[in-house]
């Protein structure tokens, strides 16, 4: 039975460290991402809007800077 159990605790151990390496490498994606977002919003003109569909992307409508002869109030 000893085998049996280091051979089980071997495999878990295994898994473990699999699925640790996969939740590291997906935080490090979304932070990226995140990060990307934010860098576009401070760059945006007034009157922007952001739709964000989440894994799927964001979509971005640009706002017009109208001047006072132009814009209506």
């Amino acid at each position: 039975m000893d085998h049996v159990t280091a051979a089980a605790a071997a495999a878990c151990g295994a898994l473990t460290t699999m699925i640790a390496g996969w939740l590291k490498v997906r935080v490090q994606l979304w932070r990226a991402r995140e990060e990307s977002r934010r860098q576009h919003v401070r760059t945006l003109p007034a009157g922007s809007r952001i739709i964000d569909l989440g894994e799927r992307g964001i979509v971005i409508e640009v706002g017009a800077q109208e001047g006072r002869a132009g814009g209506t109030r």
